[in-house]
């Protein structure tokens, strides 16, 4: 990838970060820097999206090694963030996701292409595992900023930025919906992925789907225990970030396995 565009698509990312940041931590409501984020959160998903070109080969396939697939999960994380922003009280959570994406571009690991051929079944299944992801990635950056709200405000610190965050309950209600419907999404995913597994152990496929599957058991089991015992605020975060941990091992913990250390 060109390093230039790398410095400038992470340029584009890490400056909403810190422009969210002051939003929040600001007294007064800001319009200026209110449309300077989106302008360049805008920015950054225009020239991410151009970096995605790559990945698509001659023929229907794509290139999901772990540089493209980090590409590709990244822009997911993005836009899914940036239109939940426009239609709900989501921005906040571009002071986690945001840098994170920006790292993406600091890195360019150089392993062999992944080709993945994309007939009906593998498209699909590609495609509602990026949702899910990006659905969980947000889970789990909302389980971060609700662990530290939660905390300030046990100890009497309520100040600068999280005066300016959505109450407790808000926020709890909203880690409950994301994981709802990133489940939903995760469900469908691992579904999909069995319909066109000829041989699970061939394929190196089994440490993904065991994961997989014990990721999507941890989010199961939160999401009975907040309806069955009203489980919520930090001890909820917790298990969510642990069942993202999971997640994420599922699928880059065996790509950085099989393309870069074997």
């Amino acid at each position: 990838m060109d390093s230039t565009l790398n410095y400038l698509t992470f340029l584009f990312y890490i400056v909403p970060a810190f422009l969210i940041w002051a939003f929040l931590s600001s007294v007064k409501t800001s319009k200026l820097l209110q449309t300077l984020i989106w302008l360049f959160w805008l920015a950054g998903i225009l020239l991410h999206s151009y970096q995605l070109s790559p990945i698509y080969n001659d023929g229907l396939s794509v290139n999901l090694s772990l540089n493209y697939a980090l590409i590709l999960v990244a822009f997911m994380f993005s836009i899914t963030l940036y239109i939940s922003s426009i239609i709900g009280n989501t921005q906040f959570l571009g002071i986690i996701i945001l840098p994170i994406v920006s790292l993406v571009f600091l890195f360019d690991f150089q392993n062999n292409p992944v080709n993945v051929a994309l007939d009906n079944y593998i498209f699909i299944h590609i495609i509602l595992s990026l949702i899910s992801y990006s659905i969980l990635g947000l889970s789990a950056a909302q389980s971060i900023i609700l662990k530290l709200q939660e905390r300030k405000l046990q100890t009497n610190q309520p100040m600068g930025l999280i005066t300016r965050l959505p109450s407790l309950d808000f926020m709890d209600n909203l880690l409950f919906k994301l994981l709802i419907l990133g489940v939903i999404f995760l469900s469908a995913s691992l579904i999909s992925g069995l319909v066109f597994l000829e041989d699970l152990f061939a394929q190196h496929l089994a440490h993904k789907t065991i994961l997989s599957i014990f990721a999507w058991l941890i989010f199961v089991l939160l999401i009975l225990g907040r309806k069955v015992y009203g489980w919520r605020g930090s001890n909820a975060a917790n298990i969510t970030l642990i069942g993202f941990f999971f997640l994420f091992l599922s699928y880059f913990g065996t790509k950085l396995v099989l393309e870069i250390i074997l």
